[in-house]
C-alpha cells in the first residue's frame, strides 16, 4: 500500500482550495479517534472534507456522502463516511470542541508546509462575547506519529487534540491540552522541493563515486551523515545506498519510496546507483524531473485495480512484466485519493473479517466433530440393539426348564441360526423378573441409539453447512458479501439447517452496472425499470447528470460527477448518449435524440411506478446509433 506522501497533499490541495477556501463550517463530524469530517458551505453549495490521522490510512480529500436509505440500509459506497459514535453524551471532547469553535468559523486558508506531511487549516472564529480569532486544525500525518492538533495562532497554545502524546510515549514533543503547539522536530537533511541543482548533482556524484569506491570514506561523508540521519533505510554497518530510490530517501527528505521510484522510472534510469552512473548525464536527467515535480500542476491521476499504487503525476508506467496492468484514471486527485485509501481499508477490513469468520468456523467444526465422535459410539448396529430383547424372548420361551438359582442358562436359538444360546441370569431373581431385566436393557439401548442417532445426523448437516459456509467465506469478493455471511450464520439454530433457502425477491440487492468512459469518468447504467429506480433513489448525487432518449422507454445512464464538480468532457457526454440510445426502444433508429440534465432536477412520479420520471432545465444531444459501438458499450457488454 501507498502513504499519503507529500505530493498528494500538494494535489489535494490544489483543487480542493477553491472549493473549500472561504466557505464557512456547517457541522463537523468525528467518524473515528483520529476522523473528522468537515462539512463547509458556500454560495456554490456544499462540500465535504474528510481528515483522517490514522497510522496507515491517513489522509485529507473532499468526499461525497448520502443520506440513510428509507430502509435503514446504508449505502456501502458512503457508509465509510458514516459517524461511529451516536449522539448526545457519546460524542468526544474532541469533536465537542471543535464544535464550539468552529460553528460559523471560515476557513481563510489551507496550507502545507513545503516538502511537509502537514496541513494547516486555518480558520476566522468568533466566540461567545464576538471577539475575533485565528484558530488552526492541523493535521500531521506521519505514519505512526500523525495527529490532529487544533490550536490558537496567538500564543500557539493547544486547545486540544485528537490523542495525547505523554512524556512517557515521546522524549522530543510533548501534545496536550495547554502546552505550546511545536512543528515535529527536522531532520539534518535537505528537502527535495528546496535543494539546488548544483548541490543535487553534487551529492549525486558522490553516491556514484562511493558505490565505486566503497573503500573511500572521504567522498562519502555526506551520505554517509545522511544515512546516519535515517537508519531505518540502510543497513547499520552506514555503507553507502546502492539504489537511486536509497540514495534520495537517505539524502531528502520530502520523498517516499513510491515518489522515488515514479521519479527514476520517468528519468529513463535504472535504480542500481553503479549502472546508472554509466548512462550518460544520469544526475541531470533525475534533476530534470526533480524540477518538473516541483513546479508540475498538470495532474493525470490513476491507480493500479490491484491497489499496489497510485500515481498523481501519471509518470509511473503502466506496463508491468512486458504486460498492460489494469489501472483506473479519475478527473480530479481527491477522488482518487478517496477511492484508492477507502479501497485499502475495505480491503483491510474484508481480510480481517475473512479471518475471524473462519477461525469462527473452524472452532465449530472442531466442536462439532468431537460431538460426532462421542454420539458415534453409541450408535449400535441393529442385531446388538435387537440382541437383548431375543435373549429375554429365549427366557421366556424356556421359562419352564429354569429353576430357581440358576445362573447361566442353556438353550436353543429359536429365533436365529447362532445354534445354542448361553444366557447369564441372575440367581437373585425369578425367570420372568430375569426376562424383563432383559427387556429394560432393551428400551435403553434402543432410546440410547434413537438419540445418538439423531445427534450424529444433526451434526452432520451442521457440518456441512459450515463447510458451504466456509467455501464462500474463502470466495467473498468483497467486504459486503462478508457482511451477508455473517449476519447469516449469527443466530442459526440446528433445526434451521434442512429448511430450503427461500428465494430473493425480484429486484432486491440490485447490482448496478459501470463502465468508465474514454476520459476515465464512471458511467453508471440501468438495466430494467427497478436499477432505474435504484439509481435515482439510492445511486445518484445531486449534481450528477442523468441521461434518458427522448420520447421512448428505456435505460437511465448516470455520470458520476467528481467532488471537484468538474463538468465532463464532450466526449464523455456523447458516449453516455449513446449508451443511453442503444439500450431503447429507439436504438434501431439511425439517429436519435437524447436529454441529460443534472439529477437534482430529475423527480419520480409515483412510488408505485418505478422508473417513471420527470425533469427540467434538460439539455439534448443527438447521437447516430449507426456508428461503431464506443469503448464503453463495448465494456458493457462483457459484464
Amino acid at each position: 500500500m501507498q502513504p499519503f506522501d507529500a505530493l498528494s497533499i500538494r494535489a489535494v490541495l490544489a483543487e480542493a482550495r477553491p472549493l473549500i477556501v472561504n466557505r464557512k463550517v456547517d457541522r463537523v463530524t468525528q467518524l473515528g479517534r483520529d476522523e473528522v469530517l468537515l462539512t463547509l458551505r458556500g454560495k456554490s453549495g456544499v462540500n465535504n472534507l474528510f481528515i483522517s490521522a490514522q497510522s496507515v490510512h491517513g489522509r485529507m480529500c473532499l468526499v461525497q456522502t448520502n443520506q440513510v436509505h428509507a430502509k435503514g440500509d446504508r449505502d456501502p459506497v458512503t457508509d465509510r463516511y458514516v459517524s461511529k459514535y451516536g449522539s448526545g453524551g457519546s460524542v468526544p471532547n474532541f469533536c465537542l470542541l471543535l464544535r464550539k469553535h468552529l460553528a460559523g468559523a471560515t476557513l481563510i486558508a489551507a496550507e502545507q508546509p513545503l516538502g511537509e506531511r502537514i496541513i494547516d487549516l486555518v480558520f476566522s472564529c468568533i466566540d461567545e462575547v464576538g471577539t475575533a480569532s485565528i484558530k488552526i486544525l492541523t493535521a500531521e500525518i506521519m505514519g505512526r506519529h500523525s495527529n490532529l492538533i487544533f490550536w490558537e495562532k496567538e500564543g500557539a497554545k493547544i486547545v486540544s487534540a485528537s490523542h495525547n502524546v505523554t512524556k512517557d510515549m515521546s522524549r522530543q514533543r510533548e501534545i496536550s491540552s495547554g502546552l505550546r503547539y511545536e512543528r515535529p522536530p527536522s531532520q539534518d537533511r535537505p528537502s527535495l522541493y528546496t535543494v539546488e541543482q548544483a548541490a543535487f548533482l553534487q551529492l549525486f556524484d558522490q553516491a556514484s563515486q562511493a558505490t565505486e569506491s566503497p573503500s573511500v570514506s572521504a567522498p562519502a561523508s555526506p551520505i554517509i551523515s545522511a544515512i546516519s540521519a535515517a537508519p531505518n533505510l540502510v543497513p547499520a554497518t552506514a555503507l553507502p545506498p546502492t539504489t537511486i530510490e536509497q540514495w534520495i530517501i537517505a539524502t531528502f527528505t520530502g520523498a517516499g519510496r513510491h515518489l522515488c521510484e515514479e521519479l527514476v522510472l520517468a528519468a529513463g534510469l535504472v535504480s542500481e546507483i553503479e549502472k546508472a552512473r554509466l548512462i550518460e548525464n544520469a544526475g541531470a536527467k533525475l534533476w530534470q524531473r526533480v524540477e518538473q515535480l516541483r513546479a508540475n500542476d498538470n495532474y493525470r491521476p490513476f491507480l493500479f485495480t490491484d491497489l499496489s499504487r497510485y500515481s498523481v503525476l501519471g509518470w509511473y508506467p503502466t506496463n508491468k512484466g512486458g504486460q498492460q496492468a489494469a489501472t483506473k484514471s479519475h478527473p480530479s486527485v481527491n477522488d482518487l485519493i478517496e477511492e484508492y485509501f477507502r479501497s485499502c481499508e475495505l480491503t483491510e477490513q474484508c481480510n480481517q473479517l475473512r479471518e475471524r469468520l473462519r477461525t469462527d468456523l473452524n472452532q465449530e467444526l472442531s466442536k462439532i466433530d468431537a460431538r460426532l465422535k462421542m454420539a458415534e459410539q453409541h450408535v449400535l448396529p441393529g442385531n446388538d440393539i435387537h440382541l437383548q430383547k431375543k435373549l429375554g424372548d429365549l427366557i421366556l420361551a424356556n421359562l419352564t426348564e429354569i429353576k430357581a438359582g440358576q445362573e447361566l442358562l442353556e438353550a436353543d436359538d429359536l429365533f436365529g441360526d447362532a445354534g445354542r444360546v448361553s444366557i447369564k441370569l441372575n440367581p437373585n431373581l425369578s425367570a420372568a423378573q430375569n426376562a424383563q431385566m432383559y427387556y429394560r436393557q432393551y428400551a435403553k439401548s434402543r432410546a440410547r441409539h434413537a438419540t445418538a442417532s439423531q445427534s450424529v445426523n444433526e451434526a452432520s448437516a451442521r457440518r456441512t453447512m459450515l463447510e458451504e459456509q466456509l467455501k464462500k467465506i474463502e470466495g467473498a469478493k468483497d467486504i459486503f458479501e462478508l457482511r451477508h455471511l455473517k449476519e447469516n450464520l449469527t443466530g442459526r439454530k440446528a433445526h434451521e439447517i434442512a429448511k430450503p433457502k427461500a428465494k430473493p425477491k425480484k429486484g432486491n440487492d440490485s447490482k448496478i452496472l459501470s463502465v468508465n468512459s474514454s476520459d476515465g469518468w464512471t458511467i453508471y447504467v440501468g438495466r430494467n425499470r427497478l436499477e432505474n429506480d435504484y439509481l435515482l433513489s439510492r445511486l445518484a448525487q445531486p449534481n450528477d447528470l442523468w441521461f434518458h432518449v427522448l420520447g421512448q422507454g428505456g435505460a437511465h445512464v448516470l455520470i458520476r460527477i467528481p467532488s471537484s464538480k468538474q463538468e465532463p468532457p464532450q466526449t464523455t457526454i456523447l458516449e453516455a448518449a449513446q449508451i443511453a440510445a442503444r439500450l431503447s426502444k429507439a436504438s434501431h433508429g439511425a439517429k436519435v435524440r437524447v436529454v441529460y440534465t443534472q439529477c437534482k432536477h430529475v423527480r419520480k412520479l409515483a412510488k408505485d411506478k418505478p422508473g417513471l420520471v420527470k425533469y427540467e432545465q434538460e439539455k439534448t444531444v443527438e447521437v447516430d446509433t449507426s456508428q461503431p459501438m464506443p469503448k464503453p458499450m463495448k465494456q458493457l457488454f462483457n459484464h
